[in-house]
């Protein structure tokens, strides 16, 4: 399991310039976080006298700027570099921070992964060369819903108190709770490349 930091660089600077800019990133228990990010967007196009349009090209324009120079300096190949291009091209940057909200719950779920397998986490990243989560799983003899389970537990938790809180509802938890299951799913059956 290779994570590409400067790929986690590029979506994060997109977070970054967002939220610099003074947009919140809407929460899970937020009903229309597109139609929110929207209206912030437009917000601070107004505050800095463009356009909603002109502000999206401005933050695209810094982010292929950021993956020129990492192509450059020969820190991604240039196979990875037209990926991301390709992706700043024709993304949102609404759907950006979605994006980045699945990359934080799934370095999450490998967490919990390798607590569960009885690894840390460069072990896991040994041992996943070629092989998946699952996979490791059976030959520790572990059930692999019992290692689905573990991956979803911590944020759970976390939701679990967010209801008692009232900052969301059961349902909007019920809801993200099968979302981060499918995710864990997915997960523990990936194979991992080779190396």
């Amino acid at each position: 399991m290779k994570i590409n930091r400067y790929v986690v660089a590029t979506l994060v600077g997109t977070g970054a310039l967002l939220i610099g800019g003074g947009v919140a990133v809407a929460g899970p228990g937020d009903g229309d976080r597109s139609g929110r990010c929207d209206d912030r967007l437009a917000k601070i196009a107004e505050e800095r006298g463009v356009s909603v349009e002109q502000l999206q090209t401005d933050i695209k324009t810094r982010l292929l700027a950021r993956i020129d120079a990492a192509e450059q300096a020969g820190r991604i190949s240039s196979e990875r570099a037209a990926k991301l291009r390709d992706r700043v091209s024709e993304g949102s940057l609404c759907g950006a921070a979605h994006h980045q909200k699945a990359r934080i719950a799934a370095r999450s779920m490998m967490g919990a992964a390798a607590k569960f397998l009885g690894l840390d986490r460069e072990e896991l990243r040994k041992q996943l060369s070629g092989t998946s989560l699952a996979g490791l799983a059976e030959k520790q003899g572990k059930k692999v819903d019992a290692l689905e389970a573990a991956m979803v537990a911590p944020a759970k938790e976390r939701l679990a108190k967010a209801v008692a809180s009232g900052r969301i509802s059961q349902a909007q938890a019920e809801e993200i709770g099968k979302k981060l299951e499918m995710l864990a799913e997915k997960l523990a059956a990936k194979t991992f490349e080779k190396k």
